[in-house]
């Protein structure tokens, strides 16, 4: 197992995690979902500890245990109050390393995960992602929905679920991130997590999309959701500095270029922003908004003619200082939280096979400059984007999907 840490003397919490290399990109298609069910039912009991001797130590003391599951990983965190600290590595090692599946708790949270399905589904916010993702990754695994479908997720029997975690949850797949104030005998009591060799898996990331545009149509919705994105670098990439950069500028806040634009000035929309995720073999940019289906042509048209603007005559030494300024600040404020700090070494060493100092990422924004930009602009902006659309009914939704699929979104 890997030990990211990071002493923080004078606070009086430790944030710490345990992250499994086990998200959706590593399963295949019949177990969709598999990666968060298990999430699930760790936290059900294990071995050594019932289901509220792994929730009532930590939250009594006021702190926080709780997981998500990603693409690439699943992640299980805590923040507790430095004296509890060894109290929650203990927890965090026997949700991984002893849970045990209860049988007559599995078919329970099923339907817990199952209705935690479709409440996404009903969101058109987080449908409109999901379809965007299977559009563009659909030919490979980072196209499953993290949280499975209703039709794979009723089909797992607890034995898929036992044979997933005994071959994922395996300390040369984890990687252990602590910040705060902990003594350093914290870090030996995952002496007895025998490091077992292998190599990580990287599941292939395939970016080709089947469609411009994907379109759903939802029953009693007022608001149309709109996506539009394309390929971006990988995390290595020195690329993806500048894509930071420009992904703050466009829509990193209410004075970003997009927000000001197009909802300030134009009053076209309630929320835009812009997102930038990456991974080891690639990444996307994407563009989100809402707005009325009688606006949807108007913003469509506004944000390309933005967007062309950009390209066309580049980014302002001034627009570009912002931007770095801005990540800068947030980068530096975030060093004051145990948990953003451990967080950030596990997302940094789990990205570059260590974990970056702040100085280390500061100089990485800093930089960037206005030739660099101007190349990415071009390398990428300058590609067809992909369009993902969640739409209320009845509103010539034909006629969109005809429009956007002849001509494309291009620059």
């Amino acid at each position: 197992m890997e030990i990211l840490s990071h002493r923080m003397d004078g606070l009086r919490s430790v944030s710490m995690s345990i992250a499994v290399r086990a998200g959706s990109s590593h399963e295949p298609a019949a177990l969709s979902g598999i990666a968060h069910f298990t999430e699930h039912m760790v936290f059900k009991g294990t071995k050594n500890k019932s289901a509220f001797q792994l929730k009532e130590p930590i939250e009594r003391v006021g702190g926080t245990l709780n997981a998500f599951t990603g693409k690439e990983n699943t992640v299980y965190f805590a923040r507790v109050p430095d004296s509890k600290a060894e109290v929650a590595v203990d927890i965090l090692k026997s949700i991984c390393s002893s849970a045990t599946f209860a049988e007559k708790l599995f078919e329970l949270e099923k339907q817990v995960v199952i209705e935690e399905i479709s409440a996404a589904d009903d969101d058109p916010s987080d449908k409109v992602y999901e379809n965007f993702f299977n559009n563009v990754w659909g030919n490979c695994q980072y196209g499953n929905p993290v949280l499975g479908t209703t039709a794979t997720v009723s089909e797992f029997s607890r034995q898929n679920l036992v044979d997933f975690y005994n071959n994922s949850y395996k300390p040369s797949k984890m990687v252990f991130s602590v910040a705060g104030n902990y003594s350093e005998d914290l870090l030996s009591t995952f002496n007895d997590f025998e490091s077992i060799k292998g190599d990580r898996e990287i599941s292939p990331l395939i970016y080709r999309p089947s469609d411009p545009v994907v379109l759903e149509e939802r029953k009693d919705l007022k608001q149309l959701h709109m996506l539009m994105g394309i390929e971006a670098p990988a995390r290595k990439d020195p690329d993806f500095n500048v894509f930071q950069v420009l992904n703050t500028i466009l829509g990193g806040g209410m004075s970003s270029k997009l927000f000001n634009r197009l909802r300030e000035e134009l009053g076209l929309v309630y929320t835009i922003d812009s997102g930038l995720i990456s991974y080891p073999e690639g990444g996307l940019f994407f563009i989100y908004a809402a707005t009325t289906a009688d606006r949807f042509k108007k913003l469509m048209n506004e944000l390309i003619d933005e967007l062309r603007k950009i390209v066309d005559n580049g980014i302002s030494e001034d627009d570009i200082q912002y931007g770095k300024e801005r990540l800068k600040g947030k980068l530096l404020l975030s060093t004051e939280s145990t948990y953003a700090t451990m967080m950030r070494n596990l997302d940094t060493g789990l990205a570059f096979g260590r974990p970056l100092t702040v100085e280390e990422m500061v100089e990485r924004v800093n930089s960037v400059d206005i030739e660099h930009m101007k190349k990415v602009l071009e390398k990428y902006f300058l590609k067809e984007w992909t369009l993902s659309l969640v739409t209320p009914k009845n509103i010539s939704n034909d006629l969109f999907r005809k429009e956007w699929n002849e001509k494309g979104i291009t620059l």
